[in-house]
């Protein structure tokens, strides 16, 4: 049934979220209206079927050295929202879960897997004592600290429609991260 997850993505891109029906999705895919309705009795099963997008998840080669890994991360993520379908379907996919439950759980299955190397990094960075010590004397946990990694990517993508520059994206780094000469005066 890869065509008919094909299918829903091609139409989540190409027309939004009300132009998956069973009937498009047919057309599309080459099945029978009733072979789709019989593997995806609802819409939901349907969209969910297309939104595992596992190929499309990717991340930044660990080199072991976290702020070159951590800015490596945060640009794969922009290539990832900006070359290609994900950026699309994510907007789309969160515009949704604002009104339907059963998108939510799409939603969190995409971020969860998109997250979980900088969630690593972090995770890290904590444990060798390299976060900036503002964010230590706050008390801000590992999933704030994701959230102003990826936040400004997010905006970007969402908000402003244009990528955000290597500059910016060193610059949120450094701000999460204790800076190298600092760790070294210790």
């Amino acid at each position: 049934m890869e065509a008919v997850g094909d299918a829903v993505r091609e139409l989540l891109v190409e027309e939004g979220w009300d132009a998956v029906t069973h009937q498009r999705v047919a057309e599309r895919s080459g099945y029978s209206r009733n072979t789709v309705y019989r593997h995806f009795p609802d819409r939901t099963a349907l969209i969910s079927h297309g939104g595992h997008f596992d190929d499309a998840v990717h991340h930044h080669q660990p080199t072991g050295d976290l702020r070159v890994d951590m800015i490596g991360e945060l640009r794969t993520f922009r290539t990832v929202l900006f070359d290609g379908v994900v950026g699309t379907i994510i907007a789309s996919m969160v515009e949704r879960a604002e009104r339907d439950p059963d998108t939510v759980e799409m939603r969190d299955r995409l971020v969860a897997a998109g997250a979980a190397l900088t969630f690593d990094l972090v995770a890290t960075a904590r444990a060798h004592d390299r976060l900036a010590p503002d964010i230590v004397r706050r008390g801000v946990d590992d999933a704030d600290i994701v959230s102003m990694l990826c936040g400004p990517v997010l905006y970007a993508r969402l908000c402003q429609g244009r990528p955000p520059s290597d500059e910016m994206i060193e610059a949120v780094v450094d701000a999460v991260l204790l800076s190298t000469a600092s760790a070294q005066d210790d």
